[in-house]
């Protein structure tokens, strides 16, 4: 079934009108101004630094991985594109405790960014939701969940072992810094030749220095945005190596529009958009199988303690092994809150195998009894 294409700028300024994207909200995009570009004795930080000098050319191919492809720099701005998906290396999901059932499935982003940067009056703090993209062409977030705004997600167990999860569109984005990312740049890269492994939405760099060399922290030299010039006083972020890994905490320069994905939403077999319900499953193992020209996503782990509605209406507490899976609207096994007329919390388990592709053992993969009974009103996601 082909299904409409929906657009989504993963700016600091999504559409009201958008698909919900990430389960994250977006910090207000600041007009642009015609404001020259700062200088170095202008920069925030350009006193105090001591890191030598950085390589944030985002002009030069070697600063981004193979993910990201299409580098094109021309009108005073550099585009590329990427899937948001990492190199095929990453472990992606696992490690997550409290997963809203989505999976990182690819996109089409277009990414815009400016080779100068525009100062702004004061710094800006970011609300929940994009705040850059990593050089592997995955988009960067904040660390805030969207349902408990400054709770942090790497306190909630919703990242997963590389500091990333896949969101309510399906897409899968670093909230605090990417560690498997960074141990796949490595040290080469990242202390000795100090290329960036990001770039925030106003157009500066992020590095990661002292990552790998304690001689290279610049972790006493930073501002209250986390960030600081350079020898040449080129600005830069740097992210947190030890605690929560923090990105950064504030925007210095004026922060602009920078991407556009392309995608299409998981339906339900109504038709009806899945957006995932807050899931108490440790993830032990993710994949994407391939069968002739469907994907499969899968995800299994241990369930704690969960009251799932049966067949009959009554409710039982289950604690175990479980699994997700998606291939289609005709194939796919998930957890999902009702609507009304049962406990708070309380979820049911659709499984739909109509449609499965040729190959894909669905039977292994259900650890729990699939709901039955009557029709339930599946609960609307939550913001």
């Amino acid at each position: 079934m082909s299904l409409p294409s929906t657009f989504v700028r993963l700016s600091l300024l999504l559409s009201a009108a958008g698909l919900v994207l990430a389960g994250c909200a977006t910090a207000p995009v600041q007009p642009e101004v015609d404001t020259p570009a700062r200088s170095a004795e202008e920069s925030p930080a350009a006193q105090g630094q001591s890191s030598g000098g950085i390589n944030a050319d985002f002009c030069d191919e070697k600063n981004f991985t193979e993910q990201v492809t299409n580098l094109n720099c021309s009108g005073g701005v550099a585009t590329f594109r990427s899937t948001g998906l990492p190199s095929p290396s990453a472990t992606l999901m696992v490690g997550i405790t409290a997963t809203n059932q989505q999976y990182a499935r690819p996109h089409d982003y277009t990414l815009t960014i400016p080779l100068t940067t525009t100062p702004a009056p004061e710094p800006t703090t970011p609300k929940p939701g994009p705040i850059g993209v990593a050089v592997d062409g995955v988009p960067l977030f904040s660390p805030w969940t969207q349902a408990e705004t400054r709770t942090h997600t790497q306190e909630m167990g919703e990242l997963d072992v590389c500091g990333g999860h896949a969101g309510r569109g399906d897409d899968y984005h670093y909230h605090v810094a990417p560690n498997c990312l960074i141990e796949e740049l490595g040290e080469e890269h990242i202390e000795r030749e100090k290329r960036p492994i990001g770039i925030a939405n106003d157009a500066n760099p992020i590095l990661a220095l002292g990552w790998f060399a304690q001689s290279n922290s610049v972790e006493a030299e930073l501002d209250d945005c986390r960030g600081m010039s350079d020898d040449n006083g080129t600005y830069f972020y740097n992210v947190q190596r030890d605690g929560l890994h923090d990105i950064l905490n504030c925007f210095t320069d004026q922060v602009h529009k920078t991407s556009r994905d392309r995608f299409e939403m998981r339906v339900d077999s109504a038709g009806n958009d899945i957006v995932g319900a807050k899931l108490a499953l440790d993830v032990r193992s993710y994949s994407s199988p391939v069968y002739g020209e469907t994907v499969c996503y899968v995800m299994e782990g241990e369930l704690a303690r969960t009251d799932l509605i049966d067949s009959d209406g009554s409710i039982s507490s289950y604690s175990g092994p479980a699994s997700i899976f998606s291939c289609s609207r005709e194939c796919y096994a998930e957890y999902f809150e009702p609507d009304g007329g049962y406990p708070g919390r309380s979820m049911f388990f659709e499984v739909v195998t109509t449609g499965c592709p040729a190959g894909f053992d669905h039977t292994s993969l259900i650890r729990t009894s699939p709901y039955e009974g009557a029709p339930i009103q599946k609960r609307a996601a939550k913001n």
